[in-house]
């Protein structure tokens, strides 16, 4: 019995009937017949070329690729790394278009048309940057990619780095959806596509705060449907190349019962996989995603010179501004390496930490002020409001020289703790509790100011007769202060537990806030433990900083005094993070002590009440000179609070 739908060898027929149902006679006489018939000659048909939409892979694959891609580019506007990422589906859906129209293309080479494809990909992240996006001429677009291409070669142009970063989104869409239509409709490699498309989806979700779980089970999802789809098409043209012929019926058939059994499975691959425990990434994939994203900073942030290719493969290292209004930590720190000023101490050439300026708030990233709008003038050599309520002090006379003016926002004046007065006019930032301490007009090159200082002076024993808030409220809301303080207890909300649970290991058995602070400078501070480094893996952006240093145990000091100020915070103890410089390094031929801008460093202060704020360095390596212990040659002098002078205000 013939089968209707498949065939692998089709019988010959000579004519309606066949030679062995014909009688002995009859076959004879019909066979002759044959033989001495003249030739029929046929009028062959002419062919008929039939026009067809569909693709023979079908449409089915180019629903689920487009689900899969989508689900990236949404991600990826989700990530809101620039405004008017909304053309970022425009650029995906033409190089879909694109990627499926070349690979249909048979008889022209494919080199050239890839190299076609590109650039006409490029002119349209171009186009839909410059016109729809951000309503400005391609030409300036063009010249701020010389500018982050060329490294420099062009001094007329100024890159805009949010107009640049959007156009390589907008080419990146586009080459997606091109090299996924293409791998799919023309290299039958579904598996090389989901792997691309999963390696990007990976590095995108390591900067998103929100959870988009459910993009990533929908692009799985298609992928695998997908991967079902073409591993089905590449079977059938095997069977087919080996003599099987089908009729349409049976394609669908099989077909639809094949993605019925891959929905299936995929169904409980997802189930399966949403149940088993999550590993950590291995170390080899952590530096290959970090290297991965560094080579993507460098491009997006200007660091690749045609005349130096092999920055290409150096590590990304941001301007890290120390002097600004706000301090992002990053992952690398690029800091300058000349002199910036240098110092004399009346403390019989001690040395101080200078502070500049201090942060209160921190989002997990970033440290802010939040008293940037409140600001006092006050003229030269004109008593200043300390923070200081009672106690002890030794008063500290400082004489600064400034080499080179730190770069920054104000125009800070860098001095030891609490400084009382300066030799020009000084503006105070703060509302109650002074922030920073800036100078009316620029810093010039040689120029010097003197500042005196009032540094506290107590001993340990003193500071460790000070109970955590919780055991003595009325001790702490004593202080005039401490309405001030709360801005100094605000701590992130999206803290990991396990922070919490190494403050308490850290600080178990401590019976007052001096000593729990010294044991977490001591555990941060430890070395065999933790590691001072300004090349760093960046922090994601879903991840807390303190959290990313207990876990990775490297950083340079913004890290580790975040983390001292949080944990502080955590314990319900007012705490700060200060910038400004480390002491530097003493210089024998010109008895003063040289600063240089590798010196610039963050620190903690703790605020004990009748005492103030109190200096801690938990940076491995560093360590202060100015304990806050009795300093020799030094009269301590017991002292009623000072009074805070009413500022002077200008015009």
């Amino acid at each position: 019995m013939r089968s209707s739908v498949a065939e692998s060898r089709p019988r010959e027929n000579f004519g309606a009937r066949s030679w062995n149902t014909l009688p002995r006679s009859e076959f004879r006489t019909e066979y002759l017949q044959r033989q001495t018939a003249q030739p029929v000659t046929h009028k062959p048909k002419p062919l008929r070329h039939h026009l067809s939409l569909t693709p023979s892979e079908g449409w089915l694959a180019m629903l689920l690729l487009m689900v899969a891609v989508y689900s990236i580019i949404f991600s990826i506007i989700s990530a809101n790394w620039v405004s008017n990422s909304f053309i970022l589906l425009w650029s995906t859906a033409a190089g879909l278009l694109a990627g499926l129209c070349i690979a249909k293309i048979q008889h022209f080479p494919q080199a050239i048309l890839h190299l076609a494809a590109c650039l006409v990909g490029h002119w349209l992240s171009i186009w839909l940057t410059s016109a729809f996006a951000f309503h400005i001429s391609w030409l300036l677009l063009l010249e701020n990619l010389r500018a982050v291409i060329g490294g420099g070669f062009t001094a007329s142009a100024s890159p805009n780095s949010e107009v640049v970063f959007l156009f390589y989104l907008t080419f990146l869409s586009f080459f997606l959806g091109y090299f996924g239509a293409w791998l799919i409709y023309r290299a039958h490699l579904p598996w090389l596509v989901a792997l691309v498309y999963c390696a990007i989806m990976l590095v995108n979700l390591n900067y998103i705060n929100q959870d988009l779980s459910y993009l990533v089970i929908i692009m799985l999802g298609a992928l695998i449907l997908l991967i079902a789809r073409i591993q089905l098409f590449n079977q059938l043209t095997r069977w087919t190349d080996e003599g099987l012929h089908t009729d349409r019926a049976w394609l669908q058939n099989i077909s639809r019962r094949f993605v019925q059994i891959g929905s299936l499975f995929t169904l409980l691959i997802l189930l399966i996989s949403w149940v088993l425990p999550i590993l950590d990434q291995p170390v080899s994939g952590v530096n290959f995603w970090n290297n991965l994203d560094n080579n993507s900073a460098n491009i997006t942030h200007g660091q690749l010179s045609l005349s130096s290719p092999g920055s290409f493969f150096q590590k990304y290292q941001p301007l890290a501004n120390f002097f600004g209004d706000q301090l992002h930590i990053t992952g690398n720190v690029n800091l300058p390496t000349s002199e910036v000023l240098y110092y004399t101490s009346s403390a019989r050439s001690q040395s101080q930490y200078l502070e500049g300026f201090t942060f209160d708030r921190f989002d997990g990233h970033t440290w802010t002020s939040s008293t940037l709008n409140e600001s006092q003038p006050f003229p030269a050599n004109m008593q200043l409001p300390l923070d200081i309520t009672s106690g002890t002090y030794s008063q500290v006379t400082t004489t600064v020289n400034i080499v080179l003016p730190p770069g920054g926002t104000k125009h800070y004046l860098f001095a030891p703790a609490q400084p009382r007065s300066f030799s020009v006019p000084t503006t105070l930032y703060g509302n109650g509790i002074t922030t920073a301490w800036t100078q009316q007009v620029p810093l010039t090159q040689q120029e010097r100011y003197q500042v005196t200082s009032w540094i506290p002076a107590t001993t340990a024993q003193n500071l460790s007769a000070i109970p955590f808030p919780r055991y003595d409220q009325n001790l702490w809301l004593r202080d005039l202060n401490m309405t001030t303080l709360e801005q100094y207890l605000q701590k992130p909300t999206d803290l990991p537990p396990n922070v919490l649970q190494t403050v308490r290991q850290w600080t178990r058995g401590s019976t007052n806030a001096y000593d729990a602070m010294k044991k977490l400078e001591a555990h941060l501070s430890d070395q065999t433990q933790f590691i001072y480094s300004l090349s760093n893996p960046a922090v994601p952006s879903n991840i807390d900083t303190v959290a990313w240093l207990l876990k990775t145990r490297q950083g340079y000091c913004t890290y580790y005094a975040s983390a001292m100020t949080i944990m502080a915070r955590m314990l319900g103890v007012p705490a700060r993070i200060v910038n400004g410089f480390s002491q530097g390094h003493f210089d024998q031929e010109r008895n003063v002590w040289d600063v240089y801008g590798s010196d610039a460093h963050s620190w903690v202060q703790v605020y004990f009440p009748g005492f103030g704020w109190i200096n801690f360095d938990p940076t491995p390596g560093f360590s202060l000179n100015a304990q806050p212990i009795q300093q020799p040659g030094l009269t301590a002098v017991q002292t009623p609070p000072p009074t805070r002078p009413t500022p002077i205000t200008t015009a």
